[in-house]
């Protein structure tokens, strides 16, 4: 049995959107689901339809990723940080081009039809109206005062032929709107079920929940680079205790989602340069109640008890359930002494990095105390220095991602040609907290 499918990473990768802003994450399914209604009623669909409509869903991923540092109304520098984030930072790589265009405005003859880019042009005004439709719908307007609205809205230079096909479409299939209106999530279940669809490599799919943990990990490097070491050192451990390949996979997995839980903690808290103690002690240890519930039914009862015992200790000291050996699997053991070995090595808001010797030491020292498993510690530091050689080549080629996308990013938005696709002057209303006057 494997640890995950194609729909559980979909759901997982919705999952923790929704964590960070679920009013954005939940117009984005709606989007991705009138996506895939026009593509399949104008018989557009081809074997990259899955992902494009995957793109509609994560279309403003650039704007909530980024804790606020890309202004949303800027509507130039939101899609060049959507488009650099999921191209660099995701598996969809150019795939993603579309959103160098979403919000952007039709102008007859900007893109010539023969030019390479024009379908990336046609698929981020076809998002951009759809957005409108959404928000209109969003604001409780009917089928009727929505039309009126698109097409008297010269502000926003829809394309033409979109708006007659889109409404068309809306207007022959009353059901699509009817299930973004109705308090039944039927489309959000159609949606992902199709998303799921794509012929996705198990790299990719590896990938979606990489990408989880850099739309999370934003305003915090340390924890990236704790999170992807955790993995690589767990992973080269089991391998050397000879497990299965499911069970390695199960405990890799366990490495990358292990923390997921402290999306749910404040980040002054994440971020503090002291140690924790007291209530704010108490209130990070519950990232591990919360990384149980956030990766519930969307992997493997092995990945989720793996990640959720990562903080348990041999002699029943940890939290929270304060599990002794006999409890704990060998691949609980093995993350705990990972999670340990990758803290030790990684720098810390409150520390400095550990050199090997410091690490061997520690790891030593709590094997001797009864506190990790004295036989997983060995493991470390009899491979000790191939094992960091290989966390930090992993550290390097993550963090080396996330700079590529920040400096492509910067390279964009300076870029006068992508700006001519986009007036600045826009007023429109957004998502949040918004109704119909």
């Amino acid at each position: 049995m494997r640890n995950f499918t194609a729909n559980t990473i979909i759901k997982y990768l919705r999952k923790v959107l929704q964590e960070i802003d679920n009013v954005y994450i939940d117009s984005g399914l709606k989007n991705a689901y009138l996506l895939k209604k026009y593509l399949e009623y104008y018989e557009m669909t081809d074997e990259n339809s899955p992902k494009l409509v995957l793109l509609s869903m994560l279309k403003d991923i650039g704007t909530f990723y980024s804790d606020n540092s890309v202004p949303r109304e800027n509507h130039a520098y939101a899609a060049a940080s959507s488009y650099t984030f999921l191209k660099y930072c995701s598996p969809l790589g150019d795939a993603a081009r579309p959103l160098m265009f979403y919000k952007a405005r039709y102008v007859e003859g900007m893109v010539d039809e023969d030019d390479p880019s024009y379908m990336d042009y046609y698929y981020g005004l076809l998002m951009t109206l759809i957005n409108q439709v959404i928000l209109y719908n969003y604001m409780e307007y009917s089928f009727d005062e929505i039309t009126a609205l698109i097409k008297a809205d010269t502000k926003s230079q829809f394309h033409p032929d979109q708006v007659r096909k889109l409404l068309r479409m809306l207007k022959k299939d009353e059901e699509v709107l009817e299930k973004l209106n109705s308090t039944s999530s039927l489309y959000v279940y159609e949606t992902t079920r199709y998303i799921s669809q794509a012929n996705y490599t198990d790299e990719e799919l590896m990938g979606f929940i990489e990408t989880t943990n850099y739309v999370f990990e934003f305003h915090n490097h340390e924890t990236l680079a704790h999170t992807v070491t955790t993995a690589e050192i767990a992973k080269y451990i089991a391998h050397k205790f000879r497990l299965t390949e499911e069970r390695i996979e199960e405990i890799y997995i366990a490495g990358l989602v292990h923390d997921i839980g402290k999306i749910r903690i404040p980040v002054n808290i994440l971020t503090s340069p002291n140690r924790l103690e007291g209530h704010e002690l108490e209130i990070m240890q519950q990232h591990v109640v919360y990384t149980k519930e956030i990766l519930q039914g969307n992997f493997s009862d092995g990945v989720i008890a793996i990640a959720s015992n990562h903080h348990e200790r041999v002699d029943g000291s940890g939290y929270p359930n304060h599990l002794v050996a006999k409890d704990l699997s060998i691949g609980d053991k093995i993350i705990q002494v990972s999670d340990v070995a990758s803290a030790l090595y990684s720098k810390r808001s409150y520390k400095n990095a550990y050199d090997e010797d410091e690490i061997i030491e520690e790891l030593e020292r709590e094997a001797k105390d009864n506190k990790l498993d004295d036989r997983v510690v060995n493991k470390f530091i009899d491979n000790c220095d191939e094992i960091i050689k290989i966390a930090k080549e992993r550290e390097e080629a993550v963090l080396g991602k996330y700079q590529k996308m920040k400096d492509q990013y910067a390279k964009l938005i300076q870029n006068e040609q992508l700006n001519e696709f986009f007036d600045e002057t826009d007023d429109s209303v957004d998502f949040i907290d918004r109704k119909k006057p």
